[in-house]
């Protein structure tokens, strides 16, 4: 008899299945990548938006590379063979304080102040242009989740 009743609620559980509409499940199937992101080559504006944001930032690295082998900026970097970091979302590098205003923008300083992270006056622009293309790539993001989100709520009715 418990079995029994365990069983009659199989049907209920059909109840809740809806038919997606065929052109929604292509969408669907092809929305996202395989690391679940969403597809570049789905939506080309997304895809653009992606790329632009790699070629900044490589810019940015080749600039940044640049800087450090050059003998008049290695001289005033705190550690020799230094490296660069990121401080919310910008690209620093370690400096000594007494060069500090020449180079740029300080963005955080070390636990002893013997090191100060400044973010090149070369890499102020083409930052920047890398984070307002992130912007429109979120709100790009943004929009087509919307819209798939609509599709699907649409297929429910």
């Amino acid at each position: 008899a418990e079995d029994k009743r365990k069983y009659e609620q199989i049907p209920l559980l059909g109840m809740n299945v809806c038919l997606v509409d065929e052109s929604l499940r292509e969408l669907l199937a092809t929305a996202f990548d395989d690391e679940g992101k969403l597809s570049g080559s789905t939506f080309p504006k997304l895809g653009q938006l992606r790329k632009e944001v790699a070629i900044i930032r490589k810019q940015i690295l080749s600039k940044i590379d640049g800087l450090m082998k050059s003998p008049q900026f290695s001289k005033m970097l705190s550690v020799e063979g230094s490296y660069f970091s990121e401080v919310n979302g910008r690209f620093v590098l370690p400096v000594q304080p007494t060069h500090k205003n020449s180079v740029g923008i300080v963005h955080d300083t070390s636990r002893t102040g013997k090191t100060v992270y400044v973010e090149p006056k070369e890499l102020v622009e083409p930052t920047n242009e890398m984070k307002q293309t992130e912007v429109l790539l979120k709100q790009e993001e943004s929009r087509i989740l919307r819209s798939l989100t609509n599709k699907i709520m649409q297929n429910r009715d």
